[in-house]
């Protein structure tokens, strides 16, 4: 995969992966951020609610990365 900064869906999976590093670290705020910025781009392409996450206890933060960090692996390997 060509790195080209100009491609907004390249843009958005990697919001999911920065979505993820973030709710890795407990920062649920800044993940859920990134994750309604790819879900904008996106749309029905990610199967993740961002809702039903941002509802969910905090002890669930690293399961909801995990879940992401799929979703990542799972678009990038449509795009290459």
């Amino acid at each position: 995969m060509a790195l080209n900064k100009n491609d907004r869906t390249l843009d958005a999976i990697t919001n999911l992966y920065r979505a993820a590093y973030y709710l890795s670290l407990e920062s649920k705020e800044t993940g859920l951020n990134f994750l309604q910025k790819a879900k904008k781009i996106l749309g029905d392409k990610i199967k993740l609610d961002v809702n039903k996450i941002r509802k969910q206890g905090e002890d669930n933060y690293l399961y909801w990365a995990e879940k992401i960090l799929d979703e990542y692996k799972r678009l990038k390997t449509k795009l290459s």
